[in-house]
């Protein structure tokens, strides 16, 4: 198999009064789009699937356009459901971030916990790894789902890789093991 690029989402208009999984993308996130179609037209990206959420459908819609591809929105790719977090500084959700991954099991944050959103994001990510034969595959998605998901199947910890990922940033994996072939590959601008 290929390569699989998971890909965070590129910067979202931030709406404090807006529950996060309907943000759209910052005239910067669209402006972001282009390195990030570069990066996948390097990479020889041959199919993009994405979360049905609007900032990475979007996302994925960008870059598709440059590449003359089409999406495929993949139900299973959303961030964990943060129902009831509403909205709070960038310090009090690393906190939070924190406990839902050093505590798998729990219910940290909204309705689901990090073990519940692994399985579905797994699950998801098994299906379009399968489509990685006849080139890479791009897969746009969020921090913490792809954070934990990296975790996994590497030897890595899963709070450092979200901290560690840009808007937008890529992780390059090998489709079939789910091994990092490389570091992440942050935006390369200011802002990141």
């Amino acid at each position: 198999m290929g390569e699989l690029l998971l890909i965070k989402h590129a910067p979202p208009e931030i709406t404090p009064e807006v529950i996060s999984h309907r943000w759209v993308l910052s005239a910067e996130g669209r402006a972001r789009c282009g390195w990030l179609a570069e990066v996948c037209r390097s990479r020889g990206v041959a199919r993009i699937f994405a979360s049905p959420e609007p900032k990475t459908l979007e996302t994925a819609a960008l870059v598709a356009m440059a590449l003359d591809l089409p999406v495929r929105p993949l139900d299973g790719l959303q961030e964990n459901d943060r129902t009831g977090l509403g909205f709070v500084s960038a310090g009090a959700l690393e906190a939070r971030i924190a406990a839902y991954f050093e505590t798998p099991e729990a219910v940290v944050i909204g309705g689901e916990s990090a073990r519940s959103v692994l399985t579905r994001f797994q699950a998801a990510i098994d299906l379009a790894a399968r489509s990685a034969a006849d080139g890479a595959v791009a897969v746009v998605t969020h921090g913490a789902a792809m954070s934990g998901f990296i975790a996994a199947h590497n030897a890595v910890a899963p709070l450092e890789v979200w901290r560690d990922l840009t808007l937008p940033g890529v992780a390059v994996m090998d489709a079939s093991t789910y091994r990092l072939l490389e570091p992440l590959i942050p935006f390369p601008g200011p802002g990141a």
